[in-house]
């Protein structure tokens, strides 16, 4: 019981081959399997912050999986969407460069005992990000899928707002990150 928090981070990690292999195959179905299985670990990333909190099992290492586990199923669902002319290599770019970014100034922020804590508009980006990726895939999907209801095919095509919202969250988050960080970098500056 301990342990799940855990189990669930790496669930994350050890799944994102499985979608992206559901995402180059390139059929409707696939894209709908590849679309669930990426709602279902984007919900696992929910639960298992608030499970560890709740039994008291906060970790070094769950902490470390749950930080790069949702950033390689982003990443892992993008690439493969890249290649299969599904997202703009541009799109996908602006928001791995800034999960880098944001990275890479939260490491150096610790490394100089300043500890940077994840934002809501970080978390809501995930959530705008996972959307996004999810409405593409099944508005992707609904073509080679007979039968799809004309309501439901009609919605998928409005997929354009939530990766609007997403590049926008995406952009705004890492902007607020080095805002935010403004005065431990402009020390790093003045020290060099």
């Amino acid at each position: 019981m301990r342990q799940i928090p855990n189990l669930l981070g790496l669930f994350r990690v050890l799944a994102t081959p499985v979608m992206v292999y559901w995402i180059l195959q390139g059929d409707g179905w696939s894209f709908i399997y590849a679309a669930v299985l990426l709602f279902v670990m984007a919900m696992s990333d929910i639960v298992d912050g608030n499970l560890a909190r709740r039994l008291g099992v906060v970790s070094p290492l769950g902490i470390f999986l749950d930080t790069i586990s949702d950033k390689i199923f982003i990443a892992g669902a993008m690439i493969p969407m890249v290649e299969m002319n599904l997202l703009p290599s541009w799109y996908a770019l602006v928001v791995i460069a800034r999960e880098f970014a944001v990275s890479g100034l939260r490491s150096y922020a610790a490394s100089q005992g300043v500890v940077i804590p994840a934002r809501s508009w970080g978390k809501q980006k995930l959530t705008f990000t996972v959307m996004a990726i999810i409405w593409i895939l099944v508005y992707t999907a609904l073509p080679g899928i007979p039968g799809s209801p004309w309501w439901f095919v009609w919605l998928s095509e409005w997929w354009i707002i939530p990766t609007a919202l997403a590049l926008v969250w995406t952009i705004g988050s890492g902007v607020e990150y080095f805002w935010n960080a403004r005065a431990l970098l402009a020390r790093a500056v003045s020290r060099s």
